[in-house]
């Protein structure tokens, strides 16, 4: 995906400002940016670079030794080791295997703790903002999928799952933006290509406003819109969010009550 500089961003904005901005100046300007990317960002749930299709994720926490489990709790087996884990409640020592401890283990084997939901973050994956659609087989790869209802709280989606305990589930989410643009040391200094223009132009509009000229900043308002909204409809012609988003309802899905 193709990204501009912020060093490019600045010049561009002085540029649109009629001004050379002063080093005391250029905080202020730096937090106008990123208002607007944050207001870019949440204008569409389908920006390319934060869409993730099909991502497999733990309804779990990372494995722990099975000397750790807790009688009453939830485990799936991670792996089997020299671990006997029928001893401890489950129906066999088979990887994945769901089981309701009735105490701690023996030996060499871990699991995983069942959560019931898909957390918003799992270790070396983006952390989710927006739930989209979770699925019980990677979507996409076969002629039809079975799909989960679910609800959201804060700890992440828990599905309308019955009884059974799924291990993993394929979530289709937009990540969390996380990036703080400037030129400095720990901040992002590329651009989405895709919010360049209307970065600019929205953050001249907040500067006009900043100095008392409504007129012109409304102007200016109106214009980095209509560069957001020319973005958006680029977005919406690659088919991508009708794609991912229509659930249709199939006798499969309807039946996946768990």
């Amino acid at each position: 995906m193709q990204t501009r500089t912020y060093a490019d961003l600045f010049s561009l904005i002085q540029a649109l400002c009629g001004v050379v901005f002063a080093s005391i100046e250029t905080p202020r300007i730096k937090a106008l940016i990123n208002r607007r990317a944050i207001r870019a960002y949440r204008a569409s749930n389908y920006w390319t670079r934060f869409l993730k299709i099909g991502e497999e994720r733990y309804l779990a926490e990372d494995p722990v030794a099975v000397t750790t489990t807790v009688s009453g709790t939830g485990y799936f087996i991670e792996t089997v080791g020299d671990t006997d884990f029928t001893l401890i409640g489950a129906a066999a020592s088979t990887v994945g295997e769901y089981f309701v401890a009735s105490g701690a283990g023996t030996g060499t084997g871990t699991v995983r703790q069942a959560l019931g939901y898909v957390p918003y973050n799992e270790t070396g994956k983006s952390s989710i903002d927006t739930f989209l659609r979770i699925f019980k087989q990677a979507p996409y790869a076969l002629a039809s999928v079975q799909e989960f209802d679910y609800t959201v709280d804060v700890n992440g989606a828990t599905l309308v799952s019955g009884n059974l305990n799924p291990e993993t589930a394929f979530v289709t989410y937009k990540a969390q933006f996380a990036d703080t643009y400037g030129d400095q040391s720990g901040e992002t200094q590329t651009i989405p290509a895709e919010w360049f223009q209307y970065l600019a132009h929205g953050t001249y509009a907040d500067y006009l406003r900043a100095e008392g000229q409504q007129e012109k900043a409304a102007i200016a308002d109106q214009e980095a819109e209509m560069l957001l909204q020319d973005e958006l409809i680029r977005l919406d012609e690659n088919h991508t969010s009708g794609f991912v988003s229509n659930r249709i309802r199939t006798n499969a899905n309807m039946q996946l009550r768990w």
